[in-house]
């Protein structure tokens, strides 16, 4: 299982973008529109991307040190992306919802996490061979995005685990990861081969309920859902619902 540091880790946007020598006439363009936002080295991606797309902007201009070092472009941004896509799922990696993550956390909305997991992947991978494994995590990704509502975070956190971030109780995304068992249950995977999941989900509550660094609490959150999907499997319970995580057990 990968460890989390609980730090926000986003590529910065020092080199990145198109030289201002090659663009002269845009960063003009844009600069006498008054239109224009700079990117400054340590703006993560995630927020580069969703600043282009609200803005309507064409491009930020790239700043640093107070000097104009070019274009960030969407061609560009959509690139640097792809390097933190899963290449077998499609999905996003973790880095993408610590970004997400920690944006409600600041803004003191509640969120909770559900960690998702395949019931004996390991046996599958002996049992059918890792090509028919990795069919069946291919599906599986694309099964729980199909099922998961627009606002909600998933991404894969590695192997056969999956991670869903929704700013909600812990008994809605509870009861939203017992739909999601149905589903995958019901749907018919490559060779019929039988596929569960066991999911363990943790809250972290509002901002009042928090004094901690916002990335040790969501290191420790989704520790937690990890432990409890752990337990849910050995005694086949499907679900570990745990109660509201507190400052002092995050410590």
């Amino acid at each position: 299982m990968p460890t989390m540091t609980g730090t926000l880790r986003c590529p910065r946007r020092t080199d990145a973008f198109l030289a201002a020598k090659d663009l002269p006439n845009r960063i003009v363009a844009d600069a006498m529109t008054g239109r224009f936002i700079y990117a400054e080295p340590d703006m993560p991606l995630w927020h580069a991307s969703e600043t282009l797309e609200q803005d309507k902007l064409s491009a930020l201009l790239a700043r640093e040190q107070d000097l104009l070092k070019g274009l960030v472009t969407p061609a560009i941004i959509k690139q640097e992306l792809g390097k933190h896509t899963d290449l077998l799922t499609g999905l996003y990696r973790t880095d993408y919802l610590y970004y997400h993550a920690l944006k409600l956390m600041s803004s003191g909305r509640e969120i909770s996490v559900a960690f998702a997991d395949i019931d004996n992947f390991g046996e599958i991978n002996k049992r059918y061979g890792h090509v028919k494994g990795d069919l069946i995590l291919k599906e599986f990704g694309a099964l729980l995005q199909a099922h998961t509502p627009p606002e909600t975070i998933l991404c894969r956190f590695g192997g056969d685990e999956f991670i869903i971030l929704m700013s909600c109780s812990r008994e809605t995304l509870a009861a939203f990861a017992h739909k999601l068992r149905q589903a995958v249950a019901g749907y018919t995977f490559p060779d019929n081969i039988p596929v569960t999941m066991s999911v363990g989900v943790a809250t972290a509550g509002r901002m009042s309920d928090r004094s901690l660094p916002h990335g040790r609490l969501l290191a420790s959150l989704i520790n937690k859902a990890s432990l409890a999907s752990t337990s849910a499997k050995k005694d086949n319970s499907g679900i570990k619902n745990l109660e509201q995580t507190t400052d002092s057990e995050s410590a």
